[in-house]
């Protein structure tokens, strides 16, 4: 059932990805002409960014992937947003949005809307994971590194009452160096500077054999579903 729906989910977000890769070249092939140059589109876009303000949007950073929204639209704007004084802040900021968003999906999944969540996952085919002392880990990074939604990640982990300490650095190390790699694509691309493109290039690459690494040895050691 699970890697079932792993595959469905793959398949889904490839068919997704050509749709919306497809849509964009057909309306750029229709109003390529209408378009103002790249640069002036990038410059508009950066100016609309910076006049966000930060503790707003650094709560809804927090708030809306709780509610489905993905990461990736935060972290692709958070450093002309967040880290207009130093790329640094901006890091530091994004992961700490990323933590109290953990701590928001937990408290929304332990408290009041326990059972809605609860039969959401149900209805997406998922089992709520039993985790102990001896297989905690082991769950918590299979999650981390399965194609769902970051939300229902959060709420699978909390109902399954993953212990802090092992559900915030798997999180932190696994999300947080994503986050980062596509931070650094994002400045690239409304800069118009490669360099940190390349940097991230290069950090998918450490960052994808260290994820291979692991999940040969969750699968070596793991000799049945999550349970």
């Amino acid at each position: 059932m699970e890697k079932r729906l792993q595959r469905n989910l793959i398949i889904a977000g490839l068919v997704t990805g050509l749709l919306t890769a497809g849509l964009l070249a057909w309306l750029w092939y229709h109003y390529r002409e209408s378009l103002p140059p790249v640069n002036e589109l990038r410059e508009r876009l950066m100016a609309f960014l910076q006049t966000i303000p930060a503790p707003l949007y650094f709560v809804a950073f927090v708030i809306l992937p709780a509610l489905g929204v993905p990461l990736t639209v935060f972290y692709l704007t958070a450093m002309p947003i967040l880290g207009r004084t130093h790329p640094l802040l901006g890091i530091a900021l994004s992961l700490l949005a990323l933590v109290l968003n953990i701590v928001l999906t937990n408290i929304l999944a332990r408290g009041i809307l326990h059972p809605f969540i609860e039969r959401i996952i149900h209805r997406r085919g998922l089992a709520i994971p039993k985790l102990k002392p001896h297989n905690e880990w082991r769950i918590v990074l299979a999650m981390r590194l399965s194609p769902l939604p970051w939300a229902l990640q959060n709420y699978t982990l909390a109902l399954g009452h993953a212990r802090w300490v092992t559900y915030l650095w798997a999180s932190l190390v696994i999300q947080g160096a994503i986050g980062i790699a596509i931070m650094l694509v994002g400045t690239s691309i409304l800069t118009g500077g490669l360099g940190y493109i390349l940097l991230a290039l290069c950090g998918v690459l450490v960052l994808q054999l260290v994820l291979d690494n692991i999940r040969k040895r969750i699968s070596r050691d793991r000799s049945g579903p999550l349970q």
